[in-house]
């Protein structure tokens, strides 16, 4: 039994939406996803940053907002260690008494403060460094001379400490008119600390 043609017309066209439809169906999707109208193409969302911690607001006090002295005598203690907990407390008074008084421009109290110190702790290499720095800055620079050696003599390896000693040394001898000892003090200070400036 023959269809005819015209029958045949009317079923191709269903006919063949049918055969698309079931193919199609099981095929997966190769179009690439849409973009999101917020998010630009292949945006990364950053992480947040870390937020710091607040710092303490430090305020000034007299010794750190003033500004240091020329002099030998009033630069040395700001260079030292502040940290010598083994000296007794008088001492750590004495000493900083003197550091006031040679801030203030009186070398005669800040001497005193050192000697009473010096009773005290005879053996402090530190305390003969900066009676030393202060004799010289008195005028005094014989007296500097032997004090600075003294230090020397206790320093026991702090080669920092022998350093500033050599400088005030160095001074004293310039002022003194002994320009060649003064060199020769240098050039000691600069061996035992090559990276200070005298």
């Amino acid at each position: 039994m023959t269809t005819p043609l015209s029958a045949l017309r009317g079923i191709l066209p269903l006919w063949v939406l049918v055969v698309l439809a079931t193919g199609c169906a099981g095929m997966p999707d190769m179009r690439p996803p849409a973009p999101t109208p917020t998010d630009p193409p292949h945006a990364q969302v950053p992480a947040p940053e870390p937020v710091p911690e607040p710092q303490p607001r430090v305020e000034p006090t007299p010794e750190t907002s003033r500004v240091p002295a020329p002099s030998i005598a009033r630069q040395e203690p700001a260079r030292e260690e502040r940290t010598r907990t083994q000296q007794p407390p008088a001492v750590l008074a004495l000493a900083s008494d003197a550091d006031e008084r040679m801030a203030r421009g009186d070398a005669d109290g800040a001497a005193a403060a050192l000697e009473r110190a010096l009773r005290i702790a005879p053996d402090d290499a530190r305390l003969w460094q900066r009676l030393a720095a202060v004799r010289l800055e008195q005028g005094q620079p014989e007296q500097a001379v032997n004090l600075a050696g003294r230090s020397n003599t206790l320093a026991r390896g702090d080669q920092a400490l022998q350093a500033r000693n050599w400088r005030i040394i160095a001074e004293a001898r310039r002022r003194m008119g002994d320009h060649a000892g003064a060199n020769a003090a240098e050039e000691r200070a600069r061996s035992l600390a090559p990276g200070e400036l005298g």
